[in-house]
């Protein structure tokens, strides 16, 4: 029958909904399952009508399926026969007891509905693997999360820079006494005369700067409202330079027979004053100018007027000049005049004051051409002095065979002068301009200082020195005329900028004493 069925295409749910007998039932017939049935009386009407319905001869069909299945066929009035089945009994076929009833929902028998699977069979391996990983996956980012949260929300405690009790109450001069005479030499510093005892970790924190209760303010426009116009710029009271007049790289105004004394020679009137190897910068009539160091700074800025002068510093590498009227201005090169710097009513940018780069663009000047240059060429020909090359001679301080020997300083040092019997005569530090003469004795005395660089000395009528490279400290030097004028050259104002002004300056004013 299964086959005749699966022949005709049919499935049981077609053959239930053309029979109108249940799918189970006709699935119990298939199978020659007799207990499918609740009533045992109906299976021989199913099983024939089965039978017609496939065309096959409906009582070989019964019979085969009584053959197959053990059923037989039961009168009315036999227990066989009856649908009221004592619990716990199991109908009996052909003296065969029945199995058990069952429960067709839990054990249904059709083919076309899948069995029931267990719980554990729903469970893959693989499945639970995974369900770890992520449960682990998941407790790692939570955990870092948390420690993240813990760390954001720490708080940082640092100790406050403050002065312990137990510090403020000492004394910060305790220990600075003062050494031997003879441990003096040892704690000296290169030009200073200041001693410098060991500073402990007590006495750093004691000094060291303590928070403002009030904050310092400084108004926005503070650099520009401190500015005094009288002081600088333009205008400054100082006033313009006159005719005649020079200015210093300090900023100083001077005669220029002043800074001149002393050279010797006179020169033509068709030079200009300059030193060797030096830029000049010479006014015929008012011209504003502005020359700028390499680093950008302004060394000089005004308005230069007929007669003025400014000579490039010495030190100064690549400075530029910028000129409002080109052909006001003219150089001073080695004695030699150059120029002018541009056409007249012309303005010159960044004109680089090289010695060599001027000497090879400019002509020397004629002043032929031009009636202001040759006054003013005139003027200072005749108080200046111009030198060519080799040292650069200076204003005598003393008189040609002046007795004694007088010591000038520079720049600020610590000195000491000991006599023969090593007391000490002289201890101080001298500043810039400061000069101290020695007193006439039998044996010489002896210098020691802390910035060699910046001592020199005045010996009949010249100049000698410095006592030694700077920053360096020099020893047991004997202050007589003959070690001195064997020992040093004479000073060459070219080397030591600051040593022409101020021997120019004690020239004009006389020595400024320290004794």
């Amino acid at each position: 029958m299964r086959g005749e069925r699966a022949t005709m295409g049919k499935s049981l749910l077609d053959v239930q909904r053309e029979l109108r007998i249940k799918a189970s039932y006709i699935a119990a017939i298939e199978n020659c399952d007799p207990s499918a049935f609740d009533t045992p009386g109906f299976i021989a009407g199913y099983v024939r009508s089965y039978a017609r319905y496939l065309g096959m001869d409906p009582d070989e069909c019964f019979n085969h399926f009584c053959a197959e299945s053990g059923f037989s066929v039961a009168h009315g009035m036999s227990d066989k026969a009856s649908t009221i089945r004592k619990p716990g009994v199991a109908p009996v076929v052909d003296d065969q007891p029945r199995p058990k009833a069952r429960d067709p929902f839990q054990e249904p028998r059709m083919a076309f509905v899948p069995a029931g699977d267990s719980f554990f069979s729903r469970i893959e391996p693989g499945a639970i693997g995974s369900m770890l990983v992520l449960v682990a996956l998941i407790g790692g980012i939570g955990y870092g999360g948390w420690s993240v949260l813990r760390e954001v929300q720490r708080v940082q405690l640092a100790p406050v820079d403050q002065t312990p009790v137990v510090l403020s109450e000492l004394d910060p001069l305790a220990g600075a006494t003062e050494p031997a005479d003879d441990e003096t030499d040892e704690v000296q510093t290169a030009g200073a005369g200041v001693f410098s005892p060991p500073r402990s970790e007590a006495m750093d924190r004691l000094y060291r700067p303590q928070a403002l209760d009030v904050p310092v303010l400084v108004a926005r426009d503070a650099p520009i409202s401190s500015l005094d116009p009288s002081t600088v710029g333009a205008f400054a009271s100082r006033g313009m330079p006159n005719r005649g007049q020079t200015v210093a790289p300090d900023g100083s105004e001077r005669q220029v027979a002043s800074l001149t004394q002393g050279f010797g020679t006179d020169a033509a009137p068709q030079t200009l004053p300059s030193l060797a190897g030096q830029v000049t910068l010479v006014a015929v009539r008012p011209a504003w100018v502005r020359v700028r160091g390499s680093n950008g700074g302004v060394l000089y800025e005004r308005v230069m007027n007929a007669g003025d002068t400014w000579q490039v510093p010495a030190g100064e590498t690549d400075p530029s000049l910028n000129v409002g009227e080109s052909g006001a201005v003219y150089f001073a090169v080695n004695g030699q005049t150059y120029g002018p710097v541009g056409a007249t009513g012309t303005v010159t940018r960044d004109l680089g004051l090289d010695p060599v780069v001027l000497t090879a663009a400019y002509q020397p000047a004629d002043p032929g051409r031009d009636e202001d240059l040759q006054s003013i060429v005139a003027d200072l020909g005749s108080s200046v002095a111009s030198v060519g090359s080799g040292a650069t001679a200076l204003p005598k301080v003393l008189a040609d065979n002046a007795p004694g020997v007088m010591m000038i300083a520079v720049r600020p040092a610590w000195v000491r002068v000991r006599a023969a019997d090593g007391s000490v005569i002289y201890e101080a530090t001298m500043n810039a301009g400061d000069t101290y003469k020695l007193p006439a004795t039998d044996n010489p005395a002896t210098l020691r200082v802390g910035e060699s660089g910046a001592i020199y000395f005045a010996v009949n009528g010249q100049t000698y020195g410095p006592a030694g490279p700077n920053g360096q400290v020099t020893s047991n030097l004997a202050l007589s005329v003959d070690n001195l004028t064997q020992s040093f050259a004479v000073a060459d104002a070219s080397d030591d900028r600051d040593l022409g002004r101020v021997v120019a300056e004690l020239a004009d004013l006389g020595p400024r004493r320290t004794d």
